[in-house]
This record gives C-alpha cells, structure tokens and sequence, in this order.
C-alpha cells in the first residue's frame, strides 16, 4: 500500500493500563476502513513530496484509537520518522500560556477584567493606525477602550501579529522576529525585549472592535511571569509541566533529545521537498514566549488535551478547576468572529455551530502551529485527535484534513 511502515496501535489511555483485553476501532466508535484510508492519505502525501513525513494521534473514551507515524524525521539523511519525536510548536503555544494565566485567575493574583497597564505599565498611550498601507509610522487615533486581560486572551485587544501583507504589518513582523524564515536570526533575546517591540506599534484596531489574530499571548507571557515572580519556564514546569507529566516540552531541547527532533521541510525553487537549511535552534533560546517558542511532542500535548477534557485534571492532579474550563470554552468575540459558525473563547477557537462547519462537533476546540501542527478536542464525544508535521508555509489543509478524516470515520450511534 506503502512504502511507509503504517503503525496503528490500539493502547490503553498513556500507556498505563495493565488490561491485556483487546480493543478494536469499532468498539471506540470508528470505522477501521475508514481509520486505514486516513493512513493511507497520509502515506500518499509523504509519497508524493508534499510532506517528509507526520505523526498523528486520535483518542476516544479514555483510549488512544490510532497512533500512527510515517515518513522521515529528516530528508537529508533519510531519517525515518518515529513515534514521541520532538517538534517546535509555534502557535499551539499559545493555548498553553492562556491555561497558565487561567490559573493565576483562580488564584485570585490577577483578573481577567485587569487592564494590561497594571501590569505592564509600559503599555500606555497606545496608539491605533488608521492606514496599516502607511506603516508603523502612519496617521493614528488614540485608543478608546482599555485592553484588558480577557482581550488579550480571545485577540480582540486590536494588537496584530505581523502576519498580513500590508506595509504595518510587515513592518511590525520585523521587528519582532527578524527577517522572515530566517529562524536564527532572532532580533531580541528576552521576551520583555520582544513584547517592547510589540508596544512600540501601532494597534490594527479599536480594542473590542474585532478579532484579529495577535502576539496578544507575548503579553500574557510577561505577565506570568510579572505575577508569579518566576521565569516562563520554571512556572510552566512547575504548575503545568510536571503535572501533568509532559516532560518532553520546552523552549530547549536536552542534548541528549536532539536525534528526536523532526527537521522543518518547504519546497525549494524548483518544487523539490528539502530539509530547510535555516533551522529552529534547539538550544540557548531565551525569549520565553506566549506567541510560539515551545517544543513538545505528540504524547505530551494528548496529556494537555485530556487534562482540558478532564475538566482541568489528569491522573488526580488538578491543574484547573472545572468552572475556570468552563468559561474558557465559552465565545469571548461577540459574533465578531471572523468566520461563521465560530467564535473564539480563551485561548481556543470554539465550533458554536456545527451545521455551518460540516461536522457534528459543537464545543470543539482547536489550534494549529506555523509549521502544520494541528489539534482539536471535542468533549462531547470525548474525542482529541492532534496531527504533528513540519513544514513551511503554514497552510491549513492537514487541519481540515485531520478534522474530516476523524469526524468522516466516525460510526453513527
């Protein structure tokens, strides 16, 4: 069928269970026909060069269903892909910091009504551009509603991410992360450094006025940080981390885990796969980030998935409490979404209605990473399913891939 090894392993929940009885596909609620086209799409994809390789995980009722892995970890050297490999997150960072700050909030150290400035007081006389075509330097208004945490958290605050193609953006994109795909060319070596940088920009909009994907969560970052009076790393290990036994994520890699590190892979001029020659450092990164910046593997976000499906808790240890889950599902933007059928609630995009999005999966809640991570988690049917490649440029077709595949295998009740 392929010329990928297809590994699909029906385990017990982590690995723990000493249970010897046999689980099949049907059983969980899934066609296997259906679970075995899915590997053989992804097999296709690998063969036809258009990924090096991916490892993806699906778990239903406590009970990882499929976890397969395929491919190379690395196209130079023929590096075939193996299961709990490391991969850099970027973006799905961000519904890790927002769970940090949720639990300061119920600590009772900070509110999700608190403005940015009584925390980060550099964060005053923030400024609006009228013509993000004019750049950073542009004609401006001032802002008219105060920026508060619970902004920051849904991106409705009006700050931007230097994603978009107008002349504001490219700028303020420079400005934070240096020239684009150059990955060791980082422009700051602190995160108070990186959100300065962010500070120093104009908004793209009113705060409130719309959703606009943001380096909102570099802000939250420092302000963990601020409260807790630890560094981002320490807290994350600390309160999240080691909870919830993900031992493998962080902003560097142990030299003694760096084999496991899968290479980030784009097209070259000629349209040949290649192994990127400008890599993430594993090592020495020191801005701690709420935006991107932290490795994981494939494992340890299912730890994460679940103990959001648990209710804020995992193997008995609570890490949040089920009312503070509950209003970090909920929509925070107020129909202001930019795509129908969605919203966005804290730290998470939320499906609100499963009739415009194809699928019967309202409450879902996902993200996806700049290299083509991907996660969802339903809990209504108790369903997480996480897709883990690299490769640039960001697009979003093995999320939608991963969302079809899973909801299209599905059996009926």
């Amino acid at each position: 069928m392929c010329k990928f090894s297809c590994l699909l392993l029906i385990v017990p929940l982590l690995l723990l269970s000493s249970c010897k009885s046999e689980v099949t596909l049907e059983s969980q609620g899934f066609d296997s026909e259906k679970i075995t086209a899915f590997q053989t799409f992804i097999a296709d994809e690998i063969d036809s060069g258009k990924i090096a390789g991916a490892e993806v995980l699906i778990a239903k009722n406590n009970t990882i269903v499929m976890h397969d892995v395929q491919g190379y970890a690395n196209l130079n050297d023929k590096k075939p892909l193996a299961k709990n490999s490391i991969y850099y997150l970027q973006s799905m960072t961000k519904p890790i910091i927002s769970v940090a700050i949720m639990q300061l909030v119920e600590k009772g150290l900070l509110s999700l009504e608190d403005t940015i400035e009584h925390y980060i007081p550099e964060a005053t006389g923030l400024q609006v551009i009228l013509d993000p075509e004019t750049g950073m330097q542009g004609a401006k208004v001032s802002v008219e509603e105060p920026i508060t945490i619970r902004r920051l958290l849904s991106h409705t605050a009006g700050f931007s991410h230097g994603l978009g193609a107008n002349k504001m953006e490219m700028e303020l994109y420079a400005s934070l992360y240096g020239p684009p795909l150059q990955m060791s060319a980082n422009p700051h070596t602190t995160i108070e450094s990186r959100v300065q940088a962010l500070l120093a920009a104009p908004l793209i909009g009113q705060p409130g006025k719309q959703w606009y994907y943001s380096a909102s969560p570099d802000l939250l970052a420092l302000i963990v940080q601020r409260v807790s009076k630890q560094s981002i790393p320490d807290y994350l290990k600390t309160e999240l981390f080691d909870p919830l036994e993900m031992y493998d994520t962080a902003y560097n890699v142990p030299d003694a885990e760096h084999h496991r590190v899968m290479s980030v892979h784009l097209h070259d001029e000629t349209g040949q796969l290649v192994s990127s020659t400008e890599q993430v450092p594993t090592t020495g990164n020191t801005v701690y980030g709420g935006t991107h910046g932290l490795f994981s593997t494939v494992q340890d976000y299912f730890r994460f998935c679940q103990m959001i499906l648990g209710k804020g808790t995992l193997n008995n240890r609570q890490v949040l409490k089920p009312e503070t889950l509950e209003i970090i599902v909920q929509d925070q933007t107020n129909g202001i979404f930019e795509a129908p059928g969605k919203g966005f609630g804290l730290g998470f995009e939320v499906i609100l209605d499963p009739i415009a999005e194809g699928f019967p999966n309202q409450g879902q809640l996902s993200w996806g990473g700049y290299f083509r991570t991907h996660f969802f988690i339903h809990p209504e049917q108790n369903l997480v399913a996480i897709w883990m490649t690299q490769m640039l440029p960001y697009s979003n077709e093995y999320g939608d891939a991963l969302r079809e595949n899973v909801y299209g295998a599905l059996l009926q009740p």
